[in-house]
């Protein structure tokens, strides 16, 4: 059996794991370090408990992208998985999939003003509650959420696969298809 497989992108997890470093570093600096430190009230605090502890998840999420490199899209004749940010989606089988389409969904980037639209890979199941029982908790509400909005289970993000993007729904729109056929 074939299987294709992306890689995660480490380059944006050591970016991702510079910048928080040196936020937390600065941070430090700030209510340890400098001649006059912030005084520990109020908000002081608060703020600096808030960029520790979501500090803490994001260098411990980046390194362990960094190190382990998990796939974050497998697909092979039986199915796919895909595991974008280290939450898997668990292996989806290509006979359960009702639609594979090309949509735009609303989503808020960085700095931009306001939601702008993004290009996406949709994908519709038969039958989503096969797959309820080995989804996680946050992604079951937001598949959920897509359902409703986008009449779609789940929405693989175009920028997952680099300049693989022709390749990946080549790939899916094969597999999908023949998978019809072998019923």
């Amino acid at each position: 059996m074939h299987t294709f497989k992306i890689k995660n992108n480490r380059l944006g997890h050591v970016i991702i794991l510079v910048a928080v470093l040196f936020l937390m570093g600065v941070t430090f600096w700030a209510f340890f370090l400098k001649e006059e430190p912030v005084e520990f009230k109020g908000g002081g605090i608060i703020i600096a408990l808030i960029i520790g502890g979501i500090g803490g998840v994001v260098l411990f999420m980046s390194l362990r992208a960094i190190i382990l490199n998990p796939d974050v899209l497998v697909i092979n004749e039986k199915g796919f998985e895909y595991n974008p940010g280290g939450i898997s989606s668990g292996f989806m089988e290509w006979r359960n999939v009702a639609e594979i389409k090309f949509t735009e969904v609303r989503t808020q980037q960085g700095q931009l003003p306001g939601p702008i639209w993004e290009k996406v890979l949709a994908i519709k199941f038969k039958d989503p509650s096969i797959y309820a029982h080995q989804y996680n908790p946050l992604l079951r509400g937001l598949m959920h959420i897509n359902k409703n909005m986008y009449d779609a289970d789940m929405f693989f993000h175009l920028s997952s696969f680099g300049n693989q993007v022709d390749e990946v729904y080549e790939l899916m729109m094969r597999y999908w298809n023949a998978s019809k056929t072998s019923l």
